[in-house]
Protein backbone atom coordinates (compact mmCIF):
# COMPACT_ATOMS: atom_id res chain seq x y z
CA UNK A 1 0.00 0.00 0.00
CA UNK A 2 1.54 3.54 -0.58
CA UNK A 3 1.51 6.43 1.77
CA UNK A 4 1.51 10.13 0.76
CA UNK A 5 0.80 10.97 3.85
CA UNK A 6 -0.91 14.74 3.95
CA UNK A 7 -0.94 14.07 0.18
CA UNK A 8 -3.92 11.65 0.43
CA UNK A 9 -5.93 14.66 1.68
CA UNK A 10 -5.93 16.16 -1.36
CA UNK A 11 -8.41 14.49 -3.48
CA UNK A 12 -11.22 15.24 -0.69
CA UNK A 13 -10.29 18.92 -0.44
CA UNK A 14 -10.96 18.82 -4.57
CA UNK A 15 -13.60 17.23 -4.55
CA UNK A 16 -15.53 19.36 -1.31
CA UNK A 17 -14.32 22.54 -3.41
CA UNK A 18 -15.33 21.24 -7.06
CA UNK A 19 -18.98 20.19 -4.89
CA UNK A 20 -19.61 23.50 -3.28
CA UNK A 21 -18.47 25.24 -6.69
CA UNK A 22 -21.24 23.28 -8.86
CA UNK A 23 -23.66 22.19 -6.45
CA UNK A 24 -23.18 18.75 -8.13
CA UNK A 25 -22.22 15.36 -6.76
CA UNK A 26 -21.68 13.12 -9.39
CA UNK A 27 -19.88 15.18 -11.48
CA UNK A 28 -17.70 16.90 -8.68
CA UNK A 29 -16.63 12.87 -7.80
CA UNK A 30 -15.35 12.02 -11.10
CA UNK A 31 -11.40 14.29 -11.06
CA UNK A 32 -10.74 12.82 -7.77
CA UNK A 33 -11.73 9.77 -7.98
CA UNK A 34 -9.45 8.91 -10.86
CA UNK A 35 -7.02 10.92 -9.21
CA UNK A 36 -6.88 8.80 -6.20
CA UNK A 37 -7.14 5.44 -8.05
CA UNK A 38 -4.20 7.21 -10.69
CA UNK A 39 -2.39 7.68 -7.30
CA UNK A 40 -2.84 4.10 -6.01
CA UNK A 41 -2.50 1.92 -9.33
CA UNK A 42 -0.41 4.84 -11.61
CA UNK A 43 -1.74 3.55 -15.00
CA UNK A 44 -3.31 0.40 -13.96
CA UNK A 45 -6.17 2.81 -12.48
CA UNK A 46 -9.11 1.49 -14.47
CA UNK A 47 -8.24 -1.90 -13.06
CA UNK A 48 -7.59 -0.66 -9.53
CA UNK A 49 -11.24 1.22 -10.07
CA UNK A 50 -12.77 -1.86 -11.29
CA UNK A 51 -11.33 -4.21 -8.22
CA UNK A 52 -12.49 -1.36 -6.05
CA UNK A 53 -16.20 -2.16 -7.26
CA UNK A 54 -15.84 -5.79 -6.72
CA UNK A 55 -14.49 -5.34 -3.62
CA UNK A 56 -16.94 -3.21 -2.28
CA UNK A 57 -19.84 -5.50 -3.18
CA UNK A 58 -17.91 -8.73 -1.47
CA UNK A 59 -18.88 -6.65 1.74
CA UNK A 60 -22.21 -6.12 3.74
CA UNK A 61 -22.63 -2.94 4.02
CA UNK A 62 -23.22 -1.49 0.81
CA UNK A 63 -25.66 -4.82 -0.74
CA UNK A 64 -27.43 -3.89 3.16
CA UNK A 65 -27.71 -0.56 1.50
CA UNK A 66 -28.89 -1.94 -1.75
CA UNK A 67 -31.47 -4.13 -0.38
CA UNK A 68 -32.70 -1.56 2.19
CA UNK A 69 -32.92 1.74 -0.31
CA UNK A 70 -34.86 -0.78 -3.42
CA UNK A 71 -37.48 -2.33 -0.91
CA UNK A 72 -38.32 1.03 0.75
CA UNK A 73 -38.47 2.59 -2.88
CA UNK A 74 -40.91 0.54 -3.73
CA UNK A 75 -42.53 0.55 -0.26
CA UNK A 76 -42.57 4.63 -0.46
CA UNK A 77 -44.14 4.26 -3.84
CA UNK A 78 -46.61 2.16 -3.19
CA UNK A 79 -48.15 4.41 -0.60
CA UNK A 80 -48.16 7.21 -2.46
CA UNK A 81 -49.86 5.36 -5.30
CA UNK A 82 -52.14 3.81 -3.41
CA UNK A 83 -53.37 7.44 -2.15
CA UNK A 84 -52.29 6.65 1.23
CA UNK A 85 -50.26 9.36 1.48
CA UNK A 86 -52.57 11.86 0.51
CA UNK A 87 -55.31 10.50 2.97
CA UNK A 88 -52.78 10.88 5.41
CA UNK A 89 -52.64 14.42 4.25
CA UNK A 90 -56.06 15.38 3.79
CA UNK A 91 -56.28 14.34 7.52
CA UNK A 92 -53.29 16.64 8.88
CA UNK A 93 -53.97 19.39 7.01
CA UNK A 94 -57.17 19.79 9.53
CA UNK A 95 -55.08 20.51 12.26
CA UNK A 96 -52.30 23.00 10.03
CA UNK A 97 -53.28 26.19 9.72
CA UNK A 98 -49.52 27.52 9.14
CA UNK A 99 -46.45 27.44 7.90
CA UNK A 100 -44.81 26.91 11.71
CA UNK A 101 -46.99 24.17 12.26
CA UNK A 102 -46.30 22.28 9.11
CA UNK A 103 -43.08 22.41 10.56
CA UNK A 104 -43.73 21.33 13.97
CA UNK A 105 -45.69 18.78 12.35
CA UNK A 106 -42.69 17.24 10.33
CA UNK A 107 -40.27 17.85 13.59
CA UNK A 108 -43.20 15.44 15.39
CA UNK A 109 -42.82 13.11 12.98
CA UNK A 110 -39.56 12.90 13.31
CA UNK A 111 -39.99 11.86 16.40
CA UNK A 112 -42.48 9.24 16.23
CA UNK A 113 -40.56 7.84 13.69
CA UNK A 114 -37.71 7.17 15.96
CA UNK A 115 -37.23 3.44 15.32
CA UNK A 116 -35.01 3.84 12.29
CA UNK A 117 -33.18 6.49 10.04
CA UNK A 118 -34.10 4.92 6.97
CA UNK A 119 -37.54 4.88 7.85
CA UNK A 120 -36.93 8.26 8.55
CA UNK A 121 -35.05 9.89 6.25
CA UNK A 122 -37.22 8.23 3.03
CA UNK A 123 -40.69 8.39 4.82
CA UNK A 124 -40.92 11.80 6.17
CA UNK A 125 -40.56 13.77 3.09
CA UNK A 126 -42.92 12.26 1.06
CA UNK A 127 -45.95 12.66 3.38
CA UNK A 128 -45.86 16.00 4.18
CA UNK A 129 -44.07 18.03 1.34
CA UNK A 130 -47.15 18.94 -0.38
CA UNK A 131 -48.36 20.42 2.88
CA UNK A 132 -45.12 22.39 3.76
CA UNK A 133 -45.04 23.74 -0.05
CA UNK A 134 -48.27 25.09 0.82
CA UNK A 135 -47.16 27.27 3.28
CA UNK A 136 -44.28 28.23 1.43
CA UNK A 137 -41.75 25.92 2.87
CA UNK A 138 -38.63 25.37 0.90
CA UNK A 139 -37.88 22.08 0.08
CA UNK A 140 -34.47 22.36 1.14
CA UNK A 141 -35.25 23.96 4.87
CA UNK A 142 -37.84 20.49 4.85
CA UNK A 143 -34.88 18.45 4.16
CA UNK A 144 -32.21 19.36 6.67
CA UNK A 145 -35.34 19.21 9.31
CA UNK A 146 -36.20 15.85 8.17
CA UNK A 147 -32.21 14.87 8.20
CA UNK A 148 -31.66 16.26 11.58
CA UNK A 149 -34.17 14.38 12.79
CA UNK A 150 -32.93 10.89 11.39
CA UNK A 151 -29.95 9.26 12.85
CA UNK A 152 -30.11 12.04 15.87
CA UNK A 153 -32.75 10.80 17.82
CA UNK A 154 -32.16 7.13 16.28
CA UNK A 155 -28.93 7.39 18.39
CA UNK A 156 -30.93 8.64 21.21
CA UNK A 157 -32.82 5.63 21.74
CA UNK A 158 -31.31 1.83 22.91
CA UNK A 159 -34.06 0.01 20.35
CA UNK A 160 -32.08 1.10 16.94
CA UNK A 161 -29.87 -0.37 14.88
CA UNK A 162 -27.46 2.46 15.67
CA UNK A 163 -27.88 1.25 19.09
CA UNK A 164 -27.19 -2.35 18.67
CA UNK A 165 -23.88 -1.20 16.73
CA UNK A 166 -22.48 0.57 19.49
CA UNK A 167 -23.12 -1.58 22.32
CA UNK A 168 -21.20 -4.13 20.10
CA UNK A 169 -18.00 -1.66 20.29
CA UNK A 170 -18.65 -0.97 23.94
CA UNK A 171 -18.32 -4.76 24.07
CA UNK A 172 -15.32 -5.49 22.18
CA UNK A 173 -13.75 -2.87 24.02
CA UNK A 174 -14.59 -3.50 27.65
CA UNK A 175 -16.96 -0.44 28.68
CA UNK A 176 -19.75 -2.82 29.04
CA UNK A 177 -19.02 -6.64 30.47
CA UNK A 178 -20.01 -9.64 27.85
CA UNK A 179 -23.39 -10.34 29.05
CA UNK A 180 -24.57 -6.96 30.07
CA UNK A 181 -27.86 -5.03 29.22
CA UNK A 182 -27.89 -3.50 26.04
CA UNK A 183 -30.87 -0.61 27.51
CA UNK A 184 -29.17 -0.27 30.49
CA UNK A 185 -25.49 0.03 29.42
CA UNK A 186 -26.74 2.23 26.38
CA UNK A 187 -28.76 4.70 28.22
CA UNK A 188 -25.73 4.78 30.54
CA UNK A 189 -24.18 7.03 26.80
CA UNK A 190 -27.55 9.07 26.26
CA UNK A 191 -26.73 11.90 28.34
CA UNK A 192 -23.30 12.24 26.73
CA UNK A 193 -24.60 12.31 23.22
CA UNK A 194 -24.08 16.17 22.91
CA UNK A 195 -24.52 16.61 19.55
CA UNK A 196 -27.68 14.76 17.97
CA UNK A 197 -29.45 16.43 21.13
CA UNK A 198 -28.03 19.93 20.24
CA UNK A 199 -29.23 19.15 16.70
CA UNK A 200 -32.64 18.09 17.48
CA UNK A 201 -32.92 21.00 19.64
CA UNK A 202 -31.33 23.26 17.11
CA UNK A 203 -33.95 21.88 14.64
CA UNK A 204 -36.71 22.82 17.29
CA UNK A 205 -35.56 26.44 18.06
CA UNK A 206 -35.88 26.73 14.00
CA UNK A 207 -39.11 25.25 13.59
CA UNK A 208 -40.79 27.31 15.96
CA UNK A 209 -39.50 30.11 14.88
CA UNK A 210 -36.73 31.12 18.14
CA UNK A 211 -33.80 30.55 16.41
CA UNK A 212 -33.59 32.98 12.67
CA UNK A 213 -33.15 31.68 9.28
CA UNK A 214 -30.05 32.67 7.98
CA UNK A 215 -27.98 31.76 5.17
CA UNK A 216 -29.04 29.82 1.85
CA UNK A 217 -32.10 29.08 4.31
CA UNK A 218 -33.39 32.33 4.77
CA UNK A 219 -32.72 33.07 0.71
CA UNK A 220 -34.55 30.04 -0.19
CA UNK A 221 -37.56 31.18 2.00
CA UNK A 222 -37.17 34.80 0.33
CA UNK A 223 -37.51 33.20 -3.05
CA UNK A 224 -40.60 31.80 -2.30
CA UNK A 225 -42.20 34.65 -0.37
CA UNK A 226 -41.17 37.26 -3.74
CA UNK A 227 -42.25 34.18 -6.36
CA UNK A 228 -38.77 33.72 -7.78
CA UNK A 229 -37.70 30.43 -6.72
CA UNK A 230 -38.34 27.34 -9.10
CA UNK A 231 -41.49 25.17 -9.44
CA UNK A 232 -42.14 22.87 -6.04
CA UNK A 233 -42.24 19.88 -7.70
CA UNK A 234 -39.06 19.88 -10.18
CA UNK A 235 -36.53 17.36 -10.74
CA UNK A 236 -35.15 16.44 -7.67
CA UNK A 237 -31.15 16.16 -9.15
CA UNK A 238 -31.10 18.90 -12.22
CA UNK A 239 -29.81 21.99 -10.91
CA UNK A 240 -31.56 24.13 -13.97
CA UNK A 241 -34.98 21.96 -12.64
CA UNK A 242 -35.94 21.19 -16.56
CA UNK A 243 -38.41 23.77 -16.23
CA UNK A 244 -41.11 25.11 -18.98
CA UNK A 245 -41.01 28.69 -18.53
CA UNK A 246 -43.61 28.92 -20.90
CA UNK A 247 -46.06 28.25 -18.20
CA UNK A 248 -43.62 27.93 -15.10
CA UNK A 249 -44.63 24.36 -14.72
CA UNK A 250 -41.99 21.31 -14.42
CA UNK A 251 -41.72 19.20 -17.22
CA UNK A 252 -39.46 16.37 -15.28
CA UNK A 253 -41.46 15.10 -12.69
CA UNK A 254 -40.30 11.86 -10.93
CA UNK A 255 -41.97 8.53 -11.42
CA UNK A 256 -43.47 8.60 -7.97
CA UNK A 257 -45.19 11.72 -8.42
CA UNK A 258 -46.59 11.28 -11.90
CA UNK A 259 -49.56 9.20 -10.59
CA UNK A 260 -49.93 10.01 -7.16
CA UNK A 261 -53.92 9.48 -6.72
CA UNK A 262 -55.79 12.35 -5.48
CA UNK A 263 -57.97 10.41 -3.38
CA UNK A 264 -57.13 8.40 -0.88
CA UNK A 265 -57.29 6.83 3.05
CA UNK A 266 -55.64 7.47 5.64
CA UNK A 267 -55.86 3.64 6.40
CA UNK A 268 -53.73 2.84 3.30
CA UNK A 269 -50.83 4.86 4.88
CA UNK A 270 -50.79 4.21 8.89
CA UNK A 271 -51.56 0.12 8.50
CA UNK A 272 -48.19 -0.51 6.62
CA UNK A 273 -46.11 2.29 8.44
CA UNK A 274 -47.18 0.72 11.40
CA UNK A 275 -46.68 -2.92 10.56
CA UNK A 276 -43.43 -1.82 9.36
CA UNK A 277 -42.91 -0.06 13.08
CA UNK A 278 -44.04 -2.75 15.08
CA UNK A 279 -42.39 -5.58 13.38
CA UNK A 280 -38.88 -3.16 13.67
CA UNK A 281 -39.65 -3.51 17.42
CA UNK A 282 -40.42 -6.82 17.97
CA UNK A 283 -37.67 -8.32 15.97
CA UNK A 284 -35.19 -5.40 15.22
CA UNK A 285 -35.24 -7.00 11.08
CA UNK A 286 -35.57 -4.26 9.29
CA UNK A 287 -35.82 -6.51 5.86
CA UNK A 288 -37.75 -8.62 7.27
CA UNK A 289 -39.92 -5.54 8.34
CA UNK A 290 -40.16 -3.90 5.18
CA UNK A 291 -41.09 -6.96 3.38
CA UNK A 292 -44.16 -8.09 5.61
CA UNK A 293 -44.84 -3.89 5.28
CA UNK A 294 -44.81 -4.58 1.25
CA UNK A 295 -47.26 -7.74 1.78
CA UNK A 296 -49.41 -6.14 3.87
CA UNK A 297 -49.63 -3.63 1.03
CA UNK A 298 -51.02 -6.15 -1.42
CA UNK A 299 -53.33 -7.60 1.05
CA UNK A 300 -54.60 -4.05 1.47
CA UNK A 301 -54.39 -2.64 -1.34
CA UNK A 302 -55.32 -5.62 -3.93
CA UNK A 303 -58.69 -7.32 -2.61
CA UNK A 304 -59.64 -3.39 -1.89
CA UNK A 305 -59.19 -2.47 -5.13
CA UNK A 306 -57.39 0.28 -4.74
CA UNK A 307 -55.12 -0.46 -7.50
CA UNK A 308 -54.67 -3.29 -9.80
CA UNK A 309 -51.84 -6.29 -10.00
CA UNK A 310 -50.17 -4.20 -13.02
CA UNK A 311 -50.29 -1.31 -10.91
CA UNK A 312 -48.86 -2.88 -8.20
CA UNK A 313 -45.88 -3.98 -9.11
CA UNK A 314 -45.78 -0.83 -11.69
CA UNK A 315 -45.20 0.77 -8.68
CA UNK A 316 -42.91 -0.96 -7.02
CA UNK A 317 -40.38 -0.83 -10.23
CA UNK A 318 -41.13 2.45 -10.67
CA UNK A 319 -39.77 3.49 -6.43
CA UNK A 320 -37.09 1.25 -7.02
CA UNK A 321 -36.01 3.36 -10.33
CA UNK A 322 -36.44 6.65 -8.17
CA UNK A 323 -33.30 5.21 -5.94
CA UNK A 324 -30.83 4.66 -8.70
CA UNK A 325 -29.45 8.19 -8.28
CA UNK A 326 -28.67 7.19 -4.38
CA UNK A 327 -27.23 3.88 -5.27
CA UNK A 328 -24.93 4.83 -8.08
CA UNK A 329 -23.31 7.82 -5.47
CA UNK A 330 -23.43 5.58 -2.24
CA UNK A 331 -21.38 2.86 -4.49
CA UNK A 332 -19.28 5.58 -5.56
CA UNK A 333 -18.63 7.33 -2.25
CA UNK A 334 -17.38 3.69 -0.96
CA UNK A 335 -15.24 2.93 -3.99
CA UNK A 336 -13.80 6.64 -3.42
CA UNK A 337 -12.97 6.08 0.40
CA UNK A 338 -11.58 2.75 -0.38
CA UNK A 339 -9.09 4.01 -2.66
CA UNK A 340 -8.38 6.93 0.01
CA UNK A 341 -7.66 4.04 2.22
CA UNK A 342 -5.10 2.59 -0.02
CA UNK A 343 -3.00 5.04 -0.42
CA UNK A 344 -2.47 5.57 3.17
CA UNK A 345 -5.51 8.62 4.05
CA UNK A 346 -6.43 6.60 7.30
CA UNK A 347 -3.18 5.85 8.73
CA UNK A 348 -2.11 9.62 8.08
CA UNK A 349 -5.39 10.52 9.90
CA UNK A 350 -4.59 8.14 13.02
CA UNK A 351 -0.93 9.06 13.26
CA UNK A 352 -1.53 12.80 13.07
CA UNK A 353 -3.93 12.75 15.76
CA UNK A 354 -2.32 9.98 18.17
CA UNK A 355 0.47 12.33 19.57
CA UNK A 356 -2.67 14.74 21.11
CA UNK A 357 -4.92 12.20 22.48
CA UNK A 358 -3.71 12.62 25.78
CA UNK A 359 -6.14 13.73 29.21
CA UNK A 360 -9.38 15.52 29.36
CA UNK A 361 -8.90 16.41 25.59
CA UNK A 362 -10.11 12.84 24.60
CA UNK A 363 -13.61 13.29 24.11
CA UNK A 364 -13.38 16.69 22.68
CA UNK A 365 -10.27 15.87 20.08
CA UNK A 366 -11.82 12.44 18.92
CA UNK A 367 -15.07 14.00 18.28
CA UNK A 368 -14.15 16.75 15.95
CA UNK A 369 -11.81 14.23 14.22
CA UNK A 370 -14.49 11.24 13.54
CA UNK A 371 -16.89 14.88 12.85
CA UNK A 372 -14.41 15.85 10.22
CA UNK A 373 -13.58 12.50 8.69
CA UNK A 374 -17.21 11.60 8.79
CA UNK A 375 -18.06 14.90 7.01
CA UNK A 376 -15.52 14.01 4.21
CA UNK A 377 -17.25 10.92 3.03
CA UNK A 378 -16.44 8.34 4.75
CA UNK A 379 -19.11 6.10 6.01
CA UNK A 380 -20.19 6.80 9.95
CA UNK A 381 -20.46 2.90 10.53
CA UNK A 382 -16.58 3.17 9.30
CA UNK A 383 -15.04 5.57 11.02
CA UNK A 384 -16.41 4.67 14.45
CA UNK A 385 -15.08 0.81 14.06
CA UNK A 386 -11.82 3.04 12.75
CA UNK A 387 -11.22 5.57 15.66
CA UNK A 388 -12.75 3.32 18.93
CA UNK A 389 -9.14 0.88 18.82
CA UNK A 390 -7.40 4.26 19.30
CA UNK A 391 -9.73 6.48 21.36
CA UNK A 392 -10.85 3.91 23.80
CA UNK A 393 -7.48 2.02 25.47
CA UNK A 394 -6.61 5.66 25.52
CA UNK A 395 -9.78 6.74 27.81
CA UNK A 396 -8.91 4.37 29.94
CA UNK A 397 -5.33 4.88 29.85
CA UNK A 398 -5.98 8.41 30.98
CA UNK A 399 -8.69 7.68 33.51
CA UNK A 400 -11.10 9.49 31.30
CA UNK A 401 -14.51 8.23 31.20
CA UNK A 402 -15.28 5.68 28.00
CA UNK A 403 -18.53 6.26 28.04
CA UNK A 404 -17.70 9.95 27.29
CA UNK A 405 -15.58 9.03 24.88
CA UNK A 406 -17.53 6.17 22.92
CA UNK A 407 -20.60 8.99 23.05
CA UNK A 408 -17.94 11.22 21.25
CA UNK A 409 -17.11 8.88 18.89
CA UNK A 410 -21.21 8.54 18.40
CA UNK A 411 -21.62 11.88 18.18
CA UNK A 412 -18.99 13.43 15.50
CA UNK A 413 -20.63 9.98 13.38
CA UNK A 414 -23.78 11.63 13.24
CA UNK A 415 -22.88 14.97 12.84
CA UNK A 416 -20.83 13.55 9.76
CA UNK A 417 -23.68 11.56 8.59
CA UNK A 418 -26.33 14.37 8.76
CA UNK A 419 -24.01 17.12 7.33
CA UNK A 420 -21.74 15.51 4.59
CA UNK A 421 -23.08 16.69 1.34
CA UNK A 422 -22.97 12.96 -0.55
CA UNK A 423 -23.75 10.82 2.85
CA UNK A 424 -26.38 7.88 2.50
CA UNK A 425 -28.50 10.14 4.83
CA UNK A 426 -28.17 13.57 3.13
CA UNK A 427 -28.99 11.30 -0.17
CA UNK A 428 -32.07 10.14 1.17
CA UNK A 429 -33.51 13.32 2.74
CA UNK A 430 -32.89 14.60 -0.79
CA UNK A 431 -34.41 12.44 -2.40
CA UNK A 432 -37.45 12.54 0.37
CA UNK A 433 -38.13 16.16 -0.53
CA UNK A 434 -37.52 15.75 -3.83
CA UNK A 435 -33.79 18.64 -3.93
CA UNK A 436 -30.63 17.89 -4.79
CA UNK A 437 -28.53 17.17 -1.70
CA UNK A 438 -25.94 19.94 -2.05
CA UNK A 439 -28.88 22.52 -1.92
CA UNK A 440 -30.15 20.20 0.97
CA UNK A 441 -26.70 20.04 2.99
CA UNK A 442 -25.83 23.50 2.37
CA UNK A 443 -29.27 25.18 3.85
CA UNK A 444 -28.51 22.98 6.95
CA UNK A 445 -24.41 23.44 7.50
CA UNK A 446 -24.90 26.58 9.19
CA UNK A 447 -26.99 24.56 12.11
CA UNK A 448 -25.43 21.48 12.05
CA UNK A 449 -21.87 23.48 12.51
CA UNK A 450 -23.38 25.12 15.37
CA UNK A 451 -24.36 22.15 17.06
CA UNK A 452 -21.29 20.80 16.26
CA UNK A 453 -19.06 23.45 17.84
CA UNK A 454 -21.28 23.55 21.03
CA UNK A 455 -20.92 19.73 21.28
CA UNK A 456 -17.47 20.03 21.14
CA UNK A 457 -17.38 22.59 23.89
CA UNK A 458 -19.42 20.00 25.50
CA UNK A 459 -16.91 17.09 25.16
CA UNK A 460 -13.99 19.41 26.14
CA UNK A 461 -15.65 20.48 29.35
CA UNK A 462 -16.80 16.76 30.56
CA UNK A 463 -13.67 15.52 29.59
CA UNK A 464 -11.88 17.24 32.50
CA UNK A 465 -14.79 17.25 35.03
CA UNK A 466 -15.35 13.52 34.70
Amino acid sequence: MDNYGILTLFPLILMLVMVIATKRIFESMLIPLILVFIMKDGSNFLFGFIDSIYATFAEETYPWILLMLTLFGAFISLLIHSGGTNGFRKFAVRYIQSQKSSLVFTWILGVVLFIDDYINNLGIGPTVRDITDKYQVPREGLGFIICSMGTPICSLVPLTAFAVFVFGLMQDFGISPEGSNLLTEYLKLVPFMFYPMLVILVSFLLVVGIAPRIGPLKRHFQELSSGSAPCLNDSPYSEEYALDTSDGKNIAETSIEKEESSEGNILDFLLPIGIVLLVMLSTSDLVFSVILGLASCFILYIPRKVMGIDKFFSSIFSGINDMIYILIIILMTFVFVRGLNDIGFSDYVVTSISPFLNGGVIPALTFITVGIIAFLGVDYWAVMLLIAPIALPLSGQFEVNEYLTMAAIASGAIFGGTACFFSEQMLMCSQSVQRPPVRVALCGLPYSLTAFALASILYLVFGFLI
